[in-house]
């Protein structure tokens, strides 16, 4: 039975890490090649059982072999328990040889079941994607990282592991810098490649801020038109200003039937008189107009967004019907 210990590290070596797309690139542009050399029966193509076993090799390879070994080498094909190698040159073809008996032992630790007895070498090209994948995993050594000066505990141990996480950390940083990334300079917690150095989330924040301030502006003064709007919010689209436009309609016209409901219930002049000055609103959300414009006793049905106005308006005391 495997112990928790060697568990903890099949995982951590590549044992369950997830596909990335590198690998998956990879694993398809040695599948297309096979087809293409099979067509002139110099290989055969490869299954997808072996795609499987041949994609776990390959993105556990550079924990097994170590990275500068990985970017020169890349597992191609396992044959009944050998394992058959692309290398990019002679000389790493006998840095291989004193490194098999080693190799084969991490990989059997970390795949018992695949029995490899054998690892072969053969000149060949290493993927592009299989390069890219081995690129993207060499980080700076957190172990070179300065200690960074933090308040003494009395928990010696926590201490400790608080200065290796910050050490981590910066040489984590350093390789995203090395990558082209950057903290975001508002918020100081997402990283971001952009060229203002705003992340995506910080992006979203203000872009949504801006909205909802629009927003109280259009509701407190819905006859501004979208030209009046951008002097006072500049970057809003058309768009964007007939949505709110729409969705203030939207809850305006609701309320208004639920004060005709209260209405044809109860009437009394508060309500009415609060329903029809949200029917002023709705009016200038909907067509743009003025206060003073509209005028409740020339209404016409194909003027005001809801046909039921007219019943709404009919509404009189001691005639509670709608």
């Amino acid at each position: 039975m495997e112990t928790f210990k060697q568990t903890a590290v099949n995982r951590r070596v590549g044992g369950t890490k997830p596909a990335s797309f590198s690998l998956v690139k990879a694993l398809s542009g040695m599948r297309e090649a096979t087809f293409r050399a099979s067509e002139s029966r110099q290989r055969f193509v490869l299954t997808a059982r072996e795609l499987v076993t041949l994609g776990k090799l390959i993105n556990a390879w550079k924990d097994v072999v170590g990275l500068q070994l990985a970017a020169k080498t890349c597992p191609t094909r396992l044959i009944k328990g050998r394992l058959y190698l692309a290398v990019a040159d002679s000389q790493w073809m006998q840095t291989l040889v004193f490194l098999k008996a080693r190799i084969i032992e991490k990989l059997n630790g970390l795949f018992p079941e695949m029995k490899i007895s054998e690892v072969i070498g053969k000149p060949g090209a290493i993927p592009p994607e299989v390069e890219k994948m081995v690129k993207e995993a060499t980080w700076p050594d957190w172990q070179t990282e300065d200690e960074v000066p933090m308040a003494e505990l009395k928990d010696q141990e926590l201490s400790e592991q608080m200065r290796r996480c910050q050490q981590k950390l910066n040489a984590r940083l350093k390789g995203l810098e090395e990558r082209g990334y950057q903290l975001c300079v508002l918020c100081r917690a997402a990283v971001t490649r952009s060229k203002n150095g705003v992340c995506a989330m910080c992006v979203y924040k203000t872009r949504e801020d801006k909205l909802l301030k629009t927003r109280v502006l259009v509701s407190e003064m819905p006859w501004l038109t979208f030209e009046e709007i951008c002097e006072f919010e500049s970057g809003l689209t058309i768009v964007e200003f007939e949505a709110i436009r729409a969705e203030l309609l939207d809850e305006s016209l609701n309320l208004i039937q639920e004060l005709a409901a209260d209405l044809s219930l109860s009437y009394d002049e508060e309500t009415a008189a609060r329903m029809r000055k949200e029917m002023v609103r709705s009016m200038m959300l909907f067509s743009g107009c003025m206060p003073d414009e509209v005028d409740f006793e020339h209404l016409h049905t194909q003027e005001v967004p809801d046909e039921r106005w007219h019943a709404y308006l009919a509404i009189k005391p001691g005639e509670p019907e709608c």
